[in-house]
């Protein structure tokens, strides 16, 4: 059914839907560009000034002016600037006075521009910077914190004198609170402000457009609220069936409209996920927002791209880490039917000298994070933190972890974070196992955990993320892995058998040892099914300048080269960054995960070479009911099943190469095939 979906929302008509430009807006693209104030160049916005850079042991960190003239009919009517992301902070000014100031590099703003206009040209500038701020999160990360206009920006001119405000709602200037939702019947309460006085009329429309509610009332300027119940619902059912109903508001001209979707969901500590009264393990993988050679500046068909690769991937679940990413990603989540959870950017740092600014800025982007993206059916987990520990805390931030803070300010945090929105869940993501002093305190509503056995700690032992999580579950609640994973580089190989169970190293990622570590965490999780959601790190590799690891490139395990392309990445990936390779693993999770296609890949395709004779094992990811194995066009091996827990993961041992070399072809009863030569050292 997702591939329907996915095919369907592609279609130009879809696009159209989906990338909508609200009334009395106008895309404001085009932009020139200095960091230096003297030399300008045009670009495009979204813009990162560390689209180059960031690939890089150190990239620019500091301010750098957008500038361009939008043309104002009228200045006495209303108008603003929209903004759906400046990072890190931004000053905008127009025709020379300061507007506003923004704190927070991923959330969208909005700028009265009333009183600043004048007739005909205006100048705005907008200063980004993204200098290291003790007071703004993120302070710490691993990973980069680009700079730059990096998400759309609009102008905003309502059409009459009566219209919706886009800052007490965010950019689609109503909220759609979803008070209960059943099979029955879904109540719901649709909140704005209006300016003005005027009839509003409200329709909510299913989704072949037919109106499924409406209703007008009077409304003169303020808050407007109005409930209203649907019965027999047709509910958005996940990847199945993301069903959207469309709601609208009209007044004066103006119109402001989203998509919902009508669902309920729990989370048990005992019986997992469950979405509309069924259970619904949620299984996927962590994104950041970036792309080679543009860093966090996305493009819709970037966008597009990416999310076609997570429809062919098959999961149902997505952790958007370490930031809110732009609302077009949330909206093609919303028509795939994946249920995503997103974070503030309150990352490593929470320091004895942490000041009451910097716990205001979060409580800042927290505001804005729920505000923005409050309509979006696919999210059901807002993030408060990632890994507040004594590791990430430094004298020149703002010294050592104050753990006591950081389970006060968490309290405080989710009870603000409820109060703008009791309808989800509000959590936290740890990597210590809950072993920093009062964290068996911290309040959320789930509790998720970071583990990388085999590569931090334990190397080679995959093993310790089951007692761990059954820890979790047993002592705070509601339990997910959030991360897990190893650096995988798919053109650093090995034959060795000790390398591939035991090999630790910096400089060489080898793929096998990549695909042992994925292969016993998918194996341990599908024995845990009360985890509510997983996410592995991560789907594409992405820049991190502090990171210098690897980088040696092998084909056959003996001959080694350094490669610099692959230097400042964490490689943890399915994919590399530049989208050009799907390592092993990747398909590991396709035949795991996507039941609609099958699938048959035999693991180690990169190895060119093996030693002539000796005994090696021929693993093989495959969704196959069954599955044989050929030599040289003869049946060596075959397997009525995979005889372990996930199901796709095949073993075939004792399998050897001659000296001439092999070809090794595996065929499924459907026809289905895939194959890899080995030549013999």
């Amino acid at each position: 059914m997702l591939a329907a979906v996915l095919a369907w929302s592609c279609a130009p008509d879809a696009q159209d839907a989906l990338r909508y430009v609200p009334q009395g807006q106008t895309a404001l693209s085009d932009w020139e560009f200095s960091k230096d104030g003297a030399n300008w160049e045009a670009v495009t916005v979204p813009h990162s000034y560390n689209a180059v850079d960031g690939r890089s042991a150190k990239y620019y960190r500091g301010p750098a002016t957008y500038r361009r003239s939008i043309d104002i009919k009228d200045p006495s009517k209303p108008a603003y600037l929209l903004f759906e992301g400046a990072a890190q902070a931004a000053t905008v000014r127009v025709n020379g006075k300061e507007a506003c100031v923004h704190k927070g590099g991923y959330t969208a703003f909005a700028v009265d521009l009333q009183g600043l206009l004048q007739k005909g040209a205006n100048t705005v500038e907008v200063v980004c910077d993204n200098t290291e701020d003790i007071e703004m999160i993120p302070v710490s990360s691993d990973f980069n914190k680009n700079g730059g206009l990096h998400n759309p920006a609009w102008l905003y001119v309502p059409a009459g004198d009566v219209y919706f405000d886009p800052a007490e709602h965010g950019p689609y200037r109503l909220h759609v609170v979803q008070e209960k939702v059943t099979d029955a019947s879904a109540a719901a309460v649709v909140l704005a402000q209006v300016h003005g006085e005027a009839d509003v009329v409200l329709n909510v429309r299913d989704a072949a457009g037919k109106v499924a509610y409406t209703h007008t009332e009077k409304a003169v300027s303020g808050a407007y609220k109005h409930a209203f119940s649907l019965d027999n619902p047709h509910l958005w059912n996940g990847v199945e069936d993301p069903y959207l109903y469309t709601v609208e508001l009209t007044a004066g001209g103006d119109k402001a409209m989203t998509e919902v979707g009508f669902r309920y969901f729990s989370v048990d500590r005992e019986k997992g996920f469950s979405l509309n009264g069924r259970p619904y393990p949620l299984r996927g993988v962590s994104m950041h927002q970036d792309s080679d050679g543009k860093a966090t500046a996305l493009t819709y068909a970037d966008y597009d791209r990416d999310y076609e690769t997570v429809r062919e991937l098959g999961c149902n679940f997505l952790r958007l880490a370490h930031y809110p990413h732009n609302d077009y990603a949330f909206r093609l989540c919303d028509r795939m039917g994946i249920i995503v959870q997103t974070e503030i950017p309150w990352v490593n740092i929470c320091g004895v000298r942490a000041s009451d600014a910097y716990f205001d800025n979060i409580h800042s982007q927290m505001t804005e994070m729920i505000r923005n993206l409050y309509n979006h059916p696919s999210i059901v987990f807002w993030g408060m933190w990632n890994e507040l520990d004594s590791w990430g805390n430094r004298e020149n931030f703002q010294g050592v972890l104050d753990a006591r803070r950081v389970v006060d300010e968490t309290a405080r945090l989710y009870a603000h974070a409820k109060s703008l929105d009791p309808t989800r869940y509000v959590g936290l993501t740890d990597d210590s196992v809950f072993e920093r002093d009062f964290y068996t305190e911290l309040q959320a509503d789930y509790y998720s955990e970071n583990r990388y056995y085999g590569w931090y700690y334990s190397p080679g032992d995959f093993s310790g993320i089951t007692e761990c999580m059954t820890w979790i579950k047993d002592n705070m609640g509601p339990a997910n892995i959030s991360e897990y994973g190893v650096g995988i580089n798919p053109y650093c190989h090995t034959w060795k058998e000790e390398d591939i169970r035991r090999y630790f190293s910096d400089d060489k990622h080898m793929e096998e040892y990549g695909d042992r570590s994925h292969e016993s965490h998918a194996q341990q999780i599908a024995r845990m099914p009360w985890l509510n959601f997983t996410s592995l790190w991560i789907l594409f590799d992405f820049p991190v300048a502090d990171r210098h690891e690897g980088y040696l490139d092998s084909d056959d395990g003996v001959n080694f080269t350094e490669n610099p392309d692959r230097m400042y990445m964490n490689d943890k990936g399915l994919i590399t960054r530049d989208r050009a390779t799907k390592k092993d693993v990747f398909y590991l999770y396709k035949a795991w995960w996507n039941t609609r296609e099958e699938t048959v890949y035999v693991a180690g395709r990169r190895l060119a070479a093996r030693p002539a004779g000796e005994p090696f094992t021929l693993t093989v990811y495959s969704n196959a009911p069954s599955l044989k194995v050929l030599k040289n066009g003869k049946e060596v091996a075959a397997l009525a099943s995979s005889g372990e827990d996930t199901g796709v993961i095949w073993k075939f041992p004792d399998l050897t190469v001659d000296a001439e070399g092999s070809t090794f072809t595996v065929v499924s009863p459907s026809g289905k095939t895939d194959e890899v030569t080995f030549r013999a050292l």
